[in-house]
């Protein structure tokens, strides 16, 4: 892939306090022909927060699709920045979607076709920016996701928003059985929301033998052929927006 350092314009950055005014946008080496492409998002876990944006350009999923002849995706890669002064950082919602509408205007992607996924505390910042702005999302696909913005065993107030907005949409859900940083059961209770709430495309895939580690998965090639067989109908946009 050709893998690039963008940076946010200052206007946008200096409205972004949560993110590193740069993040990575990885294309396709041979270009996308006349086709525009699908876009994956993907949010790290808590442990790659910080101002050193090079190190994700090796992490997944980049690091996988660096290897790989065929490179089906747009990927972006932001960067939550580290806590400082006392303040806690997380993927904070309404960072997220001022980085995205910079995105709609300056790279040339499948509106139709944005995919979601996140790991670990990125796995919350999937499932807080899916409930807020379900509309944007073909699909999503949290990894040993948190539920709250408190920390890893925390649970949102607003738990029934986060399944009742995105719930018309395809969702895959992994979580490692043997996970102790973020228990299975924060997966297991979304998976229950969601059903409660109408949802008849979601799947829970549980690894057996696996703790909180799970960040190969992203290198599953089933993964990546059940985000490319989704898009998103424009005229089933569902709107909406919550707090987290």
């Amino acid at each position: 892939m050709q893998v690039k350092i963008r940076r946010l314009p200052d206007e946008i950055a200096r409205a972004t306090p949560s993110l590193n005014p740069r993040f990575i946008l990885a294309t396709p080496a041979a270009g996308a022909g006349a086709d525009s492409l699908p876009l994956l998002i993907h949010l790290h876990g808590a442990g790659e927060r910080g101002s050193d944006i090079v190190r994700l350009a090796d992490r997944m999923p980049v690091r996988y699709f660096n290897g790989q002849t065929a490179q089906p995706f747009i990927i972006v890669m932001p960067q939550c920045l580290a806590d400082e002064g006392g303040k806690r950082r997380i993927w904070e919602v309404e960072d997220l979607e001022l980085l995205f509408t910079d995105l709609q205007k300056t790279v040339r992607f499948d509106a139709n076709r944005v995919y979601l996924t996140g790991y670990s505390m990125g796995g919350y910042g999937t499932w807080a920016w899916a409930a807020a702005y379900p509309r944007h999302f073909a699909v999503i696909a949290p990894h040993a996701g948190g539920l709250g913005h408190g920390g890893p065993k925390d649970v949102t107030v607003d738990l029934d928003g986060w399944a009742t907005r995105p719930a018309a949409m395809p969702i895959r859900i992994v979580h490692g059985a043997d996970g102790e940083v973020v228990p299975a059961e924060r997966s297991e209770r979304m998976l229950k929301a969601l059903e409660s709430h109408g949802a008849r495309q979601v799947e829970l895939i549980p690894l057996p033998g696996k703790a909180h580690n799970i960040g190969d998965s992203f290198a599953n090639k089933d993964l990546h052929a059940w985000l490319l067989a989704h898009a998103r109908a424009a005229d089933k946009a569902v709107e909406g927006k919550a707090a987290p």
